[in-house]
């Protein structure tokens, strides 16, 4: 792949299916898949009856067995049905969507090499010949038995959180007057405002692995992702746009208080307006404070990345890091699938892993790396439950969960009165590259403010922060108390799509790059000198 990747996935939307091609629709189908989230079971699971698996045990076990029957090392069968519901306006439009997906991946490892192929059939015989064709793809004729004997320990299931109110109990008359609502609020927060556009899609997975060491579990997950984005025109001519978004293991009770549509909506439309007010970015080094939630994703993508075991392995700037400092005293970075609700989070990962928290740095040291089963033996170290995909067409890689700061000490308004001239970022939004081998990212401001005498005063654009991950770590002054976890709709994308979350208190950089159109700062103290 290229080690360099777009963020322009994060603009409103991107990839709005994720993935997901829509089949034959089957009302039994999708009401099965609705009314099977209404219990709860934590990371670990509890024992499940076989009759709540997609396919029955026996195809499981015959599978498994064709997979291992040319000499692979493991093997695993991943089979999954998912159920999308979708609304979007835009233009003054409104649209609904339902699409259907299901099938079978399958994957056979031997001598550290990957064997994957999918079927879109839960034909007992066409799983059958899919795992005979990946087993036959890894043979080796020293050690080809013919079909293994597997035994499948009991089911554990992994019903991670409750969906409330179901998808399929509201009505899409019931949705449609909601997206009017939306539709009109947003269109009367500015008069300047162009085009407006609000979104929103439940997703329903439902999911069944079983692997060659004899493990079977299942977990059936519901999504909600909201979104809005707004587009405004100044007097000049002037197009600027903003969005904001939500994103969660839950249903729409999640979405009330500061995550409910209507503030999502507001926060986009108040942001645009705030752009048309804004002065050029100064440019130059010098201090940034980085606000609280949202900008968490800057450190997922500069230094995250960097620490998934593949890219270790294949030769990340963190790679040799376990032990060594690759951040500032005071800082810890953590991974955790275990936050209830967050896009990250669940009972296991995608090989069947339990999830956990995991901690990568703390107090400035490198203590982890993030592992699936395969990069995880070739790193001699332990899966972290860190194995995703985006689907059954696909083989499970290590991504990251919900990935964030720890709190600090630093009252967050002491960090501000403690910066003379600098700027403020509430979001870094804006898009941007990152590589993910070197960690060295440019990545543009959504909502950025001058820091003036210890003061956030006006409005910037057109500002970008630019560094490599580890050094911007390592110039990490102050950490603030108020950590907060932020629940993106955003989808990570490194040959994959995967929901995930992430969060940090404020922070401040003493000295990042910082482009834009306007005054360069020099002698700026933790700056340019």
């Amino acid at each position: 792949m290229s080690k360099k990747k777009s963020m322009s996935r994060r603009s409103f939307i991107g990839k709005s299916a994720a993935g997901l091609s829509s089949v034959a629709f089957s009302s039994a189908l999708m009401e099965m898949l609705l009314s099977s989230t209404g219990c709860k079971s934590g990371p670990g699971g509890a024992a499940a009856g076989a009759s709540d698996l997609i396919l029955p045990e026996d195809v499981l076990t015959k599978a498994v067995s064709h997979l291992m029957g040319r000499g692979a090392d493991f093997g695993d069968v991943y089979v999954e049905r998912a159920a999308v519901d979708s609304v979007m306006s835009d233009d003054r439009k409104i649209n609904t969507t339902t699409t259907i997906e299901k099938g079978v991946g399958l994957r056979a490892v031997k001598g550290g090499r990957t064997f994957y192929a999918y079927t879109d059939s839960f034909e007992p015989e066409r799983v059958y010949e899919t795992a005979r064709y990946v087993a036959d793809a890894a043979e080796d004729p020293a050690s080809s038995t013919g079909p293994a004997v597997i035994t499948l320990a009991p089911l554990t299931s992994g019903l991670s959180f409750p969906i409330k109110p179901l998808p399929s109990e509201i009505g899409v008359d019931q949705k449609i007057e909601l997206f009017k609502a939306l539709m009109d609020r947003a269109w009367s927060a500015d008069a300047r405002i162009v085009q407006a556009i609000q979104f929103m899609r439940e997703i329903i997975r439902q999911v069944n692995i079983a692997t060659s060491s004899g493990k079977i579990v299942r977990q059936t997950l519901g999504l909600t992702e909201i979104m809005a984005q707004t587009y405004i025109k100044g007097a000049d001519g002037q197009l600027q746009a903003a969005w904001d978004q939500r994103g969660a293991y839950a249903g729409r009770d999640f979405f009330t208080g500061e995550n409910a549509f209507e503030k999502v909506v507001d926060a986009a439309a108040a942001k645009a307006v705030k752009l048309l007010e804004a002065v050029d970015s100064p440019r130059g080094v010098f201090p940034v404070v980085f606000g609280p939630g949202m900008n968490g994703v800057l450190f997922h993508e500069s230094c995250g990345h960097g620490m998934e075991a593949d890219l270790v392995f294949k030769g990340s700037n963190y790679k040799d890091q376990l032990g060594k400092q690759t951040a500032a005293k005071g800082v810890t970075l953590i991974d955790d699938g275990t936050i209830e609700s967050f896009p990250g989070s669940y009972a296991f990962d995608d090989e069947g892993t339990p999830s956990e928290r995991t901690v990568l740095i703390e107090d400035g040291i490198q203590r982890n790396y993030l592992c699936d089963i395969i990069y995880g033996e070739k790193l001699k170290m332990k899966s972290t439950g860190n194995g995703r995909r985006q689907s059954f067409r696909h083989p499970p890689i290590p991504r990251m969960r919900n990935t964030y700061i720890d709190k600090g000490t630093t009252p967050a308004a002491d960090i501000v009165a403690g910066t003379k001239r600098g700027i403020y970022v509430a979001d870094v939004s804006g898009g941007g590259q990152v590589d993910v081998i070197t960690g060295n990212f440019m990545m543009g401001v959504g909502e950025g403010y001058l820091i003036e005498n210890g003061k956030i005063t006006k409005p910037i654009k057109g500002a970008t922060v630019s560094g490599m991950g580890i050094e911007a770590m390592k110039s990490i002054d102050m950490v603030g108390g108020d950590l907060k976890l932020f629940p993106s709709a955003g989808r990570c994308g490194k040959m994959q799509t995967a929901p995930v979350g992430f969060g940090m208190p404020t922070i401040r950089v003493r000295g990042i790059l910082v482009g834009g159109k306007g005054e360069a700062w020099t002698d700026i103290e933790g700056g340019s000198k």
